[in-house]
């Protein structure tokens, strides 16, 4: 190739010198190098490219960008950017590519004014990814919120990578699929005609997980845990005392065996908090959840799941009750949870009602079911006492108390059990809660 003279690599240097890395836009530079580069120089700013004299901007084909330079006939991917034989000239900036030059044959560019091109596109990059992180972020929150709030999840996750890497269902386009193993999890398989850079396989990745059925159970299975760790915290708390109070009557020689207790007391709550704390459920999002609608939605698929045990039927009986404070997924889970377990203790043939209600500050759904008969044998009465600490109780307790409500377990008047699970109204007039009902 030929060298650029002296007087040359001067001019262009003063081409850029007006120019600065924390304003500089893409176009503005393209604009101020247009006239010391030939018309068929593309110009690469980490994923985008810009041919110079046109100012037109198209995907970057290809990455990881080569970080060194090459001809173009070693970078196959690099041909669809120009019909000419030419060569890529990389910007290198504190051990990452930035971006770089395509460049026709016989034609070059001077060191220094390379060195002030990187650190016009360095500051072009570092701004352009900051605003992609920016805007992801937001989408990835969006996505959080409108998955908990119930929106169906092949659609809504259609639609957001739609809006931010243009991607759509492998189904209805012949777009290849560039990295396959991204997009086979649960079926969902996207393509478009380009390559995808590594900040957008990250966002897929995040965007894929925030939307994986798995997510909802692991986060029910954490609030069982914190449950059961609740609740040995309190019998440890009863242990201890009675312990602690045995020591003041007792003789020297059961006194080793009283401090033995508890000590054992002391660790095993010491464990159950620190578990508590491990299994606490963070961005746990509050918003405006229909409880007759979620309620509807849990008798539906608990008919499901019950459909294959005994003849068990169940009533509702739903006013329209005003919006609770929660995350619709959270509540939907328990609310099964609680048919579901009052079905299963139940002899054949039982009525489970399902209702609701609200106060001024509270609403709440209400699960009865009937008095045993007395015919009843012993194994179902057992059945029905067990209840009291089954799982999906302790689910729907620990679930309440997140939310800043709790689970309520009473008597009906026929001498069944009618289990109240409560939350606080949702204030839409002035957007506070009233969260500060004791937990149960």
């Amino acid at each position: 190739m030929n060298q650029c003279t002296d007087s040359s690599a001067a001019n262009r240097s003063v081409g850029l010198a007006h120019l600065s890395p924390l304003t500089v836009t893409e176009r503005e530079l393209c604009w101020a190098l247009a006239p010391f580069v030939p018309a068929t120089t593309w110009l690469i700013i980490g994923p985008t490219a810009w041919l110079v004299h046109h100012r037109s901007v198209r995907p970057t084909p290809i990455w990881p960008l080569p970080p060194t330079a090459m001809p173009l006939t070693e970078t196959p991917a690099f041909e669809t950017l120009t019909s000419v034989q030419g060569s890529w000239v990389p910007f290198n900036v504190r051990g990452r590519v930035v971006g770089g030059l395509v460049l026709p044959d016989e034609q070059s560019v001077s060191s220094t004014v390379l060195e002030g091109l990187a650190s016009l596109v360095e500051g072009i990059y570092t701004r352009r990814m900051a605003i992609r992180q920016t805007i992801w972020q937001h989408l990835l929150e969006q996505l959080r919120v409108r998955y908990a709030a119930g929106e169906e999840r092949q659609a809504l996750l259609s639609e957001v990578l739609l809006r931010s890497l243009n991607l759509v269902p492998q189904s209805t386009t012949d777009a290849p699929i560039t990295i396959p193993h991204i997009f086979d999890k649960e079926g969902d398989r996207y393509g478009r005609s380009y390559p995808f850079w590594h900040d957008e396989l990250h966002f897929i990745e995040l965007a894929l997980a925030i939307t994986h059925p798995a997510i909802m159970q692991l986060q029910v299975v954490g609030l069982a845990a914190a449950g059961v760790a609740h609740d040995i915290n309190n019998l440890m708390t009863v242990i201890l005392g009675r312990a602690q109070l045995l020591e003041l009557d007792v003789g020297e020689d059961q006194l080793f065996d009283l401090q033995i207790i508890e000590t054992a007391a002391e660790i095993s709550a010491g464990s159950a908090r620190r578990l508590q704390r491990f299994t606490q459920v963070e961005h746990t999002v509050i918003q405006p959840v229909n409880m007759t609608t979620v309620a509807l939605a849990a008798v539906a698929e608990a008919k499901r799941e019950l459909s294959l045990l005994g003849n068990i039927q169940l009533e509702t009986s739903l006013p329209d009750l005003p919006p609770a404070a929660g995350a619709s997924g959270l509540i939907y889970t328990a609310l099964k949870n609680l048919i579901i377990s009052a079905a299963r203790s139940l002899p054949d043939g039982s009525i489970i009602q399902i209702g609701g209600a609200a106060d001024e500050h509270y609403v709440w759904i209400e699960v009865t079911d009937p008095a045993l008969p007395p015919s009843t044998d012993l194994q179902a009465i057992s059945a029905q006492i067990q209840r009291a600490h089954a799982l999906e109780l302790i689910i729907a307790r620990q679930t309440a108390r997140v939310h800043g409500g709790q689970v309520r377990i009473d008597a009906n008047q026929a001498g069944g059990t009618c289990i109240r699970f409560i939350l606080p109204r949702w204030e839409a007039q002035n957007g506070v809660t009233h969260a500060s009902m004791e937990t149960s």
